[in-house]
């Protein structure tokens, strides 16, 4: 599987590569501890892409380096970014004010501290399978779902009636077994790339018919 300890040389997205480029020469210095930009960083972002973002709400869950947030802040979104970890949020915070975007900033575990709705929330979450947490930027838990699975637990009482989540997940976790875990969300996949050891869904999260009425 990729290895999201490591710092690899990245192939950007042909959609808003210059973006891209300014976003990754700012956030380049981030402590080790911060989760640096991966192949599943760049996943996202393709997702992102597709979406109309200018005036939207977005929640950068768990932001890491910042990248998915300072992207869609780029794009015109309206933009609050959290981690549970305090040295992520202030980097985010510098690189935003290097590059002269507005952002929202909140150190919470998950959404323990976010009361808002918003249209797209983001979440790229440690997805390692792991008998412990020893790193939290990288480790999920045995199944590599521990975070996932909360995080789509609490996800209702955060989207608005017609916002949508976009969760990246691995082939190591079974995506289809997450799926049945919460029926009343509708998921669709909308990008995926294949690895020698795994396969990186980005899935679309809606609120079900029966969270709706």
């Amino acid at each position: 599987m990729t290895d999201r300890k490591k710092r690899p040389q990245l192939s950007l997205p042909v959609a808003d590569d210059t973006a891209l480029k300014r976003i990754l020469s700012t956030i380049r210095n981030a402590p080790a501890r911060v989760y640096a930009p991966s192949d599943d960083s760049l996943l996202m972002i393709d997702a992102i892409a597709r979406l109309p973002l200018s005036g939207r709400s977005v929640l950068d869950m768990g932001t890491g380096s910042g990248i998915l947030g300072l992207y869609c802040a780029m794009r015109g979104a309206k933009v609050t970014v959290s981690d549970i970890d305090e040295a992520a949020v202030e980097e985010a915070d510098h690189a935003a004010e290097a590059l002269g975007l507005r952002i929202t900033s909140r150190l919470s575990d998950l959404f323990s501290n976010i009361p808002d709705r918003f249209d797209l929330i983001l979440f790229n979450p440690p997805y390692l399978p792991s008998l412990g947490v020893d790193d939290r930027s990288v480790d999920g838990g045995p199944s590599g779902t521990m975070l996932a699975d909360r995080f789509l637990e609490e996800l209702p009482s955060h989207l608005g009636l017609t916002a949508e989540a976009l969760l990246l997940l691995s082939s190591v976790n079974d995506p289809a077994s997450v799926q049945l875990r919460h029926r009343k969300l509708e998921f669709s996949t909308v990008a995926r790339k294949s690895f020698f050891f795994e396969e990186l869904q980005v899935l679309r999260v809606r609120l079900g018919n029966e969270l709706t009425v």
